[in-house]
């Protein structure tokens, strides 16, 4: 599972909406899963809070539904969960969930499936919680690549810098460099730095989100890291 989302289960605080991107049944089951823990309910297509569709297109009309079906109270507790999985959305339909997700609705928690961040307008993306599901489980680190990232977490911002020097051009590797540090981030949660890795684990994933926007550089987001993560 995710590093941040982990977290999040921890401590049984979620976003009100995460963008899963990568392998579409992973995301669904990891989404699945998420559900049942905020609604605290197994049988989910029982539950008149939940709701999941998938589409080819994610068009208007089926944006206007979903809004107006996260606008009505809750039948049950005080949370609802809508999961949407898509191949595309259209323009019209991405502007009009701008709204709900910026000022969300109590209680309601969005997951939007999608094989790449790319088929999202920025804007939207923007305002949803990236969970990036490609070979997640394939991240494993060995005793050299863990001993470099405690030091990374340990060392002044001038030393940081120096470590990611190397990654300040390269997109995927940055991805792939803070994929490897939110592991030994989330090993650190269950010791005496757990509010420290915390708080890194949810400045880098909201950091590492603008790695998907071609706007954004690598050397913007490693460097802003690099000075700002707390030491632990």
């Amino acid at each position: 599972m995710h590093p941040l989302l982990k977290a999040h289960i921890e401590k049984k605080e979620f976003d009100h909406g995460y963008l899963m991107v990568g392998n579409l049944l992973a995301s669904r089951e990891l989404s699945l899963e998420i559900a049942k823990i905020i609604l605290n309910y197994d049988k989910l297509e029982t539950h008149p809070d939940f709701f999941y569709q998938k589409y080819e297109l994610f068009g208007i009309d089926d944006a206007k539904k979903l809004i107006y079906k996260a606008s009505q109270t809750p039948l049950l507790e005080d949370k609802k969960v809508f999961i949407i999985e898509t191949l595309s959305f259209s323009i019209e339909s991405a502007n009009a969930l701008l709204k709900t997700l910026e000022e969300p609705f109590s209680g309601t928690h969005f997951f939007i499936i999608v094989s790449s961040a790319d088929v999202i307008i920025p804007t939207l993306r923007s305002r949803l919680t990236l969970i990036d599901n490609r070979d997640r489980d394939k991240v494993s680190l060995d005793k050299e690549k863990k001993d470099f990232y405690t030091k990374f977490l340990k060392d002044l911002p001038n030393k940081r810098l120096d470590s990611v020097a190397h990654l300040l051009k390269d997109r995927q590797k940055a991805i792939e460099f803070l994929n490897e540090l939110e592991v030994v981030l989330l090993e650190k949660m269950r010791g005496e730095n757990a509010e420290s890795a915390a708080k890194s684990l949810e400045e880098i994933q909201k950091n590492k989100n603008l790695l998907f926007s071609p706007s954004a550089s690598a050397k913007m987001v490693l460097e802003h890291l690099a000075l700002t993560l707390p030491q632990c």
